[in-house]
């Protein structure tokens, strides 16, 4: 796909958390690394309801699709001022697996540090990961799982996601990740009720059903499921796209979702009894077909997570200690779920009981 590529030297390091902080935290601790800044312009996907773009600091004054040339390096630096790694999360802020060169060189160079270092990482994406079965070694000997959002089928990916990748591309990147033993989730991500109501009427939660089949049979073996947490000119638009199709529907969207800033972060969602309600049935609908569920931020684990879960992503991804000038292991027993897992511990699996803490880790700690 063609787009005008800026490659940029980043020049501030790379190593931080998740912001989230309090008793409410349902992420376990990783260190983010974006290979774009964020922003609209920095993902040729232009979701409708994008994350990404909504965020306080994204960029969108951009003239191109900015690339991190040097990422690799920066984070291989950082690497070697560690005596503990948290698993990495890579490029939350878009899609690290679009199809544009620049962007996969960048990725697949940052891939082959993580793998040669032996740290525990994964990818969220809508693409095609299957580049990085180039990566010599990959993906090293710690961690990995892939995680593919599927919003929905065809047609309501046509209506949120029509630029970025199709139903079969996305069920196809799950099985490339199952064909190589590599475990994988799908994002249901976000499920926004009024706009299935306004394509499927009353079978809506049917076609739930046939896209869990669908990804239950690529090869997921867990979902993390969201209702959607937007602002209000992102809820506008989605109730303009909804009401094309069925006014009445497109009415309810300022009914079923208002504003909530009772968990890790603010925006409009929908209705907590009705959110609830939803998230228990499509637990009992993945758990039907042998998949594990759990529901990213809007409840509490207890409330309709799958039972037993070291976190909302399901695989463990442990923190990894050093063991050579540049070579981590992971860490036996660690879920990097601190705040959780470890909680008044004196003598956690890593052997730093101040890491067990809902606040985000500072870097000067994992030295």
């Amino acid at each position: 796909m063609d787009c005008h590529v800026i490659e940029r030297e980043r020049r501030s390091p790379t190593l931080h958390d998740f912001p989230y902080r309090g008793e409410q935290r349902k992420c376990y601790h990783k260190w983010i690394v974006n290979v774009t800044p964020p922003g609209r312009g920095q993902c040729l996907h232009s979701c409708l309801y994008c994350y990404a773009r909504d965020a306080v600091y994204s960029r969108n004054r951009e003239e191109g699709l900015v690339v991190y040339s040097n990422l690799a390096d920066m984070v291989e630096k950082e690497l070697s001022r560690l005596s503990i790694c948290p698993p990495l999360s890579i490029s939350n802020v878009t899609d690290p697996c679009q199809d544009v060169p620049e962007l996969r060189k960048a990725v697949e160079d940052l891939v082959s540090v993580l793998t040669r270092w032996g740290v525990s990482f994964h990818i969220i994406t809508k693409g095609d990961p299957s580049f990085l079965s180039k990566v010599e070694g990959f993906p090293g000997k710690g961690r990995f799982f892939l995680a593919v959002t599927v919003e929905g089928p065809p047609e309501v990916l046509q209506a949120l996601s029509p630029s970025a990748p199709d139903y079969e591309s996305r069920l196809a990147s799950l099985g490339w990740a199952s064909r190589l033993g590599l475990p994988a989730l799908v994002r249901l991500d976000p499920i926004i009720p009024p706009l299935w109501r306004s394509l499927f009427g009353g079978s809506w939660l049917d076609r739930v059903g046939e896209v869990l089949d669908d990804c239950a049979s690529a090869g997921a073996g867990h979902v993390v499921a969201s209702t959607g947490r937007f602002t209000s000119s992102t809820l506008a638009d989605i109730k303009e796209l909804v009401g094309t199709r069925s006014p009445s529907e497109g009415e309810l969207m300022s009914e079923e979702y208002s504003f909530d800033r009772s968990y890790t972060a603010s925006g409009y969602m929908l209705q907590p009894s009705s959110r609830l309600d939803l998230h228990l049935e499509l637990r009992r609908a993945a758990e039907e077909r042998g998949m594990t569920y759990a529901v990213c931020q809007e409840l509490r684990p207890e409330q309709a997570d799958s039972p037993g879960l070291p976190h909302c992503e399901a695989f463990p991804m442990p923190f990894s200690v050093r063991t050579g000038p540049t070579s981590f292991e992971p860490i036996a027993g660690c879920d990097s779920n601190c705040h959780v897992s470890c909680y008044g511990l004196s003598g956690p699996p890593c052997g730093r009981p101040e890491l067990a803490r809902p606040e985000p880790f500072k870097p000067s700690m994992l030295r």
